[in-house]
């Protein structure tokens, strides 16, 4: 399950950064025509951000970071898709920053996910060798 983890961590850090270019490439005023794509790799990040918090919960990790991490991948994209409608004009800057915020939480929390299941993976693996 190991490799599982591993592999879902580089495909949730790979969408992320995928993310954050286009961000910043819509900050700029560029690409402005690919919003499409940054909508759907958002949502499969979201799902993947899910995956990964169901899989640290199959390996014991805290339940506490599993349900925050279920809740926070279940609102990013709500808040990404209504982002438009809140705070228009001169100060829809500040949503912007929110939402690039809520992306920084979120890959740190996967960051956080994977880690504590692959030292879970692991611990389990050292007790198996040893017993």
């Amino acid at each position: 399950m190991r490799p599982l983890s591993v592999g879902l961590q580089w495909v949730i850090r790979l969408s992320w950064l995928a993310q954050l270019a286009l961000g910043l490439a819509f900050w700029t005023g560029n690409l402005l025509t690919l919003v499409p794509v940054h909508m759907l790799n958002g949502l499969l990040f979201s799902l993947l951000f899910v995956a990964q918090a169901g899989l640290a919960a199959s390996t014991g990790v805290s339940w506490r970071l599993v349900l925050l991490s279920v809740a926070w991948g279940l609102f990013v994209p709500v808040f990404g898709i209504t982002q438009v409608q809140i705070l228009p004009g001169a100060f829809h800057w500040v949503v912007q920053v929110a939402h690039l915020l809520l992306a920084l939480v979120a890959i740190a929390l996967a960051e956080s996910l994977a880690g504590g299941a692959q030292a879970r993976l692991a611990e389990r693996s050292g007790a198996l060798a040893v017993g």
